[in-house]
């Protein structure tokens, strides 16, 4: 137990320093121990930002070899990824192109060829293409011409609209999945149309494309940061961080949006934290004049620890977490255990892939049932023994509820 909390306290110190050597303070390595390196490399490769450490410490003579080549490995390793990634992507946009489909080029595709200095610095998860209503059919076909298959289902192109801003994912074998996006997503009211009319042409090595406007970019890096991704980790800090250095950001024009689209808790919160770990470029005015009147360094507190926390974000549940808060009453723990169990009919048959009009999707419940008792159960009694493991689930838990409720999101997440 004793060597257990030396190593999470070590975690902690080392997540310190790495906000350090981000910020270029390369002198906070200079007495690193074996270990604090190993826990050093882990925590850079767990917040995706091995890559981007690697470049600032591949000459510093204190560093273990072996933990250099781990480094070393992140970045050559995503470089070489990166560049298969691309040639895909060419591809597909060409194809795009050839049938007359407008394409946006969103998140991680763009970024990393354009506001990183190098496109090895930034790892790319899957191909996140934008393109417009009218156009999600015909993209639809194509993709699934060139051998593209979206795991089977029954919905419409309307029924997957309704209930994600994209399409189910589409893979082939050997190749980078596609998330064909219709819009940024769709807890906020965020305008589709609104991101065409400001969209800007743009090239991507030798991809001619669309992207966002650097507002538009910079609201997506926020909204991703904080809401999608519940602040897990410090590579969306620094999308936003690298974006606000890269392009001249018209200040009012993003906070027009982000509350015209009821987001702009998210997008404050966001940019406050990129600038009190990352040192992000925000301006002091700016954080002054757009500061929600229920803001309080409580928040950043909080948002800091999820950060930092050393926990298998893949084992978080936000519902769950909110059974045992002692500020929820009787009622609002029995609300989410009715509304995390008797899905309605419609959300049933999209969870079990059956037509949603289907009466079958009645018979679905007591899977659904037993689904929730095998995946929770010994989350739940872990937490009641005691169980190290669970308590720090349940806090981490417990802390991002409290930022999606602070957000107004909690209870739509």
């Amino acid at each position: 137990m004793a060597r257990l909390h030396n190593i999470n306290k070590t975690n902690e110190i080392l997540a310190k320093k790495l906000t350090h050597l981000l910020l270029n303070n390369e002198q906070q390595l200079n007495c690193l121990s074996y270990l604090e390196w190993d826990v050093l490399l882990r925590s850079a490769i767990k917040h995706g930002v091995a890559p981007l450490v690697y470049q600032r410490v591949k000459n510093f003579d204190n560093i273990p070899k072996d933990i250099l080549a781990g480094f070393s490995q992140a970045y050559y390793g995503n470089m070489l990824r990166n560049a298969r990634y691309y040639e895909e992507l060419a591809k597909i946009i060409k194809q795009f192109q050839d049938n007359d489909i407008e394409v946006i080029v969103l998140k991680g595709a763009y970024l990393a060829k354009t506001v990183y200095e190098s496109d090895a610095l930034r790892f790319i998860g899957d191909m996140d293409l934008m393109v417009k209503v009218a156009d999600l059919a015909k993209t639809q076909n194509l993709l699934l011409k060139l051998g593209y298959k979206q795991k089977k289902h029954n919905l419409t192109i309307e029924e997957q609209c309704s209930i994600h801003h994209h399409l189910i994912d589409f893979k082939k074998e050997g190749t980078f999945n596609i998330d064909l996006h219709w819009n940024l997503g769709l807890t906020f009211k965020i305008n589709p149309e609104m991101l065409w009319q400001a969209a800007q042409p743009c090239t991507i090595g030798n991809i001619k494309a669309q992207c966002l406007s650097p507002e538009d970019l910079l609201f997506h890096a926020c909204f991703h940061a904080g809401y999608a991704n519940n602040f897990h980790g410090m590579r969306f800090l620094y999308d936003i961080e690298k974006t606000i250095a890269h392009f001249q950001i018209d200040w009012n024009l993003l906070f027009e949006r982000a509350c015209q689209w009821k987001a702009e808790k998210v997008v404050y919160l966001a940019l406050y934290i990129a600038k009190d770990c990352l040192a992000a470029q925000v301006p002091d005015k700016v954080l002054d004049e757009f500061k929600p009147e229920d803001f309080n360094l409580e928040l950043v507190t909080t948002t800091k620890e999820i950060i930092n926390a050393n926990i298998d974000y893949q084992l978080c549940s936000i519902n769950l977490a909110s059974l045992w808060m002692t500020n929820k009453s009787l009622r609002k723990k029995l609300s989410i255990i009715i509304n995390r169990t008797l899905l309605s009919p419609k959300s049933l048959a999209v969870l079990y892939n059956l037509p949603t009009n289907s009466w079958r999707v009645y018979f679905y419940y007591p899977v659904r049932f037993k689904y929730l008792i095998v995946r929770y159960t010994g989350i739940i009694f872990g937490r009641f023994r005691g169980d190290r493991k669970m308590q720090a689930l349940t806090s981490q838990n417990n802390k991002i509820t409290r930022i999606l409720d602070w957000m107004k999101l909690r209870s739509l997440s």
